[in-house]
């Protein structure tokens, strides 16, 4: 039964094996071919072509196209909520390409399905777990297969949310300073993405980047703004575009309300500092109960201890030598 079972696994590998390095082959002939179209003809073409191929690392030639092809496979049993959701984790995370999409399911449902077989070949091949335990051994293990990219991924997208709104205020300071010197709201902002300073964030000034070339494209500024806004997920930076927007669109001074804004981010920032701060007490009860005391407990009750018991022993010993 084992030999069996280690075949078929050693046969779904090589297939799964074959199938990736042949997809990831008739996408190198494709683009090769395309390439050929835009230089023309060249005598050392397949040798160019070659080598660009075995230049790539492992992954871009063999995993990367075998998980996006698995990924096509099981978009069909994903419902679409569960895909608006991760789409919109990816783009908040910064993965906002299309090919990362199809990366994470992938990679996902590799996680999960690897981390459900290997447990279950050492649960039923090997017998380390037998009955019921072993079953739900199993279970839990796809289940902590299936959470973990998606803690990944929401770690990820909160840990670059964050760092956004750490530097919106002194993104607004900015700001303000560039539309009072003269310059328009574009202009500013491309200045200001530009400046490699402590203050602002490298994820803020990616996402400023792109607004800029959104600008450049020809794209309208509300939808750009708004776009910014729903890429980043930030509560505070929704508030601000969608305060500019009411600024544009009912003629009101831009400064005033980018002020205003900046006074009201940093009062957040403040309280939000402030409320941590407070939470401290609460998160040491735990550490200081579980390491603390016990430290005290033994240096001061210790000796008294061991005093009590050598003097019951002393006891003892003195009333069986009189009897």
């Amino acid at each position: 039964m084992t030999l069996v079972f280690l075949g078929i696994l050693i046969f779904a590998t090589l297939t799964m094996l074959v199938f990736g390095l042949n997809r990831t082959q008739n996408e190198s002939q494709v683009k090769a071919r395309v390439s050929n179209l835009d230089t023309g003809p060249a005598e050392n073409t397949p040798l160019q072509s070659r080598t660009r191929k075995f230049d790539n690392s492992f992954s871009q030639r063999v995993l990367i196209p075998f998980v996006q092809a698995l990924s096509d496979r099981i978009q069909v049993i994903v419902p679409i909520s569960g895909k608006s959701w991760i789409r919109q984790k990816l783009v908040q995370a910064g993965y906002s390409k299309p090919q990362y999409f199809k990366t994470y399911m992938g990679a996902h449902c590799l996680c999960t399905f690897g981390f459900l077989g290997y447990t279950a070949f050492l649960v039923f091949v090997n017998h380390l777990v037998s009955g019921i335990l072993g079953f739900l051994l199993v279970i839990a293990a796809g289940a902590i297969g299936f959470a973990l990219p998606i803690l990944w991924l929401i770690q990820q997208a909160v840990k670059r949310q964050d760092s956004i709104r750490k530097a919106l205020p002194d993104f607004l300071d900015l700001l303000v300073i560039c539309v009072e010197a003269g310059l328009g709201l574009d202009i500013a902002i491309s200045k200001i993405s530009k400046t490699e300073s402590v203050q602002t964030s490298e994820y803020l000034r990616e996402e400023l980047i792109r607004y800029t070339r959104d600008i450049g494209f020809g794209k309208p500024r509300k939808e750009a703004l708004l776009n910014l806004a729903e890429r980043t997920g930030v509560e505070d930076l929704n508030t601000l575009v969608n305060a500019l927007v009411q600024s544009y669109e009912m003629g009101t001074g831009v400064v005033q309300a980018l002020k205003i804004q900046s006074d009201g981010l940093r009062q957040k920032r403040l309280h939000r500092a402030e409320a941590a701060a407070n939470k401290i007490s609460v998160k040491m009860v735990l550490p200081i109960y579980l390491f603390f005391f016990p430290g005290i407990f033994i240096v001061i009750l210790g000796p008294m201890v061991l005093y009590a018991i050598s003097q019951v022993g002393s006891t003892i010993q003195s009333t069986g030598g009189l009897h």
